[in-house]
């Protein structure tokens, strides 16, 4: 669930005992609301358990750079291009222990990075100049993995993103629809830092929204089957996938709703759907109908909830 402020996290309270699988706090709260944020975030937590509920993951945005929530909190840090020019992936191992560690001081358990896409610094999409690594996919993969594995020692789960790969995107996918480079040509760029933090132990890859000729059939690859059989049976991934926000313009112009969007997204092979807070409450029923009606098959939802718990820690009955 996407939430715009970071100040708004008390009022969920609510869907945190309705048992919502994580929270995803936007906005830039100022420097001084950090032990605010902290009490709002844990009783969050206490909410759930309260009410006999796994843990939601509380998440945020904090690549570097460009998109860089809780920087008045935490202080600024470079952005993934930045990283790549100046510092060693020992040193961006070390600095994301550091920052994983403080996120977690906050409250916040998962953070929506590393950008695994891979775009030329001359790339004008959605900041890809500075929120990818580099344009050579050995130098992305290389200090992905080492984020994700600072991050992990800081004590948060990093997500990789966006899968299949953003970096040569017609288009910012959250503002209106986007055409990827063919599968083909993707196979030697973009996917080759997703195989490899795969490999490496990546536990949850974000899913984004580009339509990819070869691959997605003309639907956004967040909601296309093909997308999620890319990465479980190619790529041999086994942790939790995500879907980027689907509040997003290249979802409404492919002519879904939020709603339609989840169930279409799930049925596809992803295990979590990102929803705005306002549209929670119809997304939740329609998934829930979409079950009932088999739409969804059941064996398909339980192994999706038991990869999300698993990835929380959470011990899951075999039966």
């Amino acid at each position: 669930m996407v939430v715009g402020e970071l100040t708004l996290a008390r009022a969920l309270e609510p869907e945190a005992r309705a048992g919502v699988g994580g929270f995803v706090l936007m906005g830039e709260p100022a420097a001084a609301t950090g032990p605010a944020l902290r009490t709002a975030l844990s009783d969050l937590v206490s909410a759930a358990a309260a009410a006999g509920r796994v843990g939601p993951w509380l998440s945020t945005d904090t690549e570097g750079g460009p998109v860089s929530r809780l920087a008045n909190i935490l202080g600024t840090i470079p952005s993934a291009r930045e990283m790549a020019t100046e510092w060693t992936p020992e040193e961006v191992e070390s600095a994301m222990r550091a920052r994983g560690a403080a996120l977690r001081g906050l409250g916040i358990t998962m953070d929506l990075a590393p950008v695994l896409d891979t775009a030329p610094p001359t790339d004008p999409v959605a900041d890809e100049s500075q929120r990818s690594f580099s344009g050579t996919p050995a130098v992305v993969a290389a200090y992905g993995i080492a984020y994700a594995a600072g991050l992990r020692a800081g004590g948060v789960v990093a997500v990789g993103k966006h899968f299949p790969g953003l970096g040569h995107a017609s288009a910012d996918t959250d503002t209106g629809p986007a055409t990827d480079a063919p599968l083909a040509e993707l196979r030697g760029t973009d996917l080759v830092p997703f195989a490899r933090a795969v490999s490496s132990g990546i536990p949850a890859v974000m899913v984004g929204h580009p339509i990819v000729p070869g691959l997605t059939g003309g639907l956004p690859a967040s909601l296309s089957p093909a997308t999620y059989v890319l990465l479980r049976k190619t790529l041999h991934f086994d942790g939790v996938a995500m879907t980027d926000a689907l509040s997003a313009g290249a979802i409404s112009a492919a002519g879904y709703s939020e709603a339609t969007a989840a169930v279409a997204a799930v049925r596809a092979g992803a295990d979590m759907a990102m929803v705005d807070a306002s549209t929670w409450e119809p997304v939740v029923g329609a998934l829930v109908h979409a079950l009932s009606q088999d739409a969804i098959p059941r064996a398909q939802a339980d192994a999706s909830v038991a990869r999300v718990l698993a990835a929380k820690g959470v011990a899951v009955c075999p039966d």
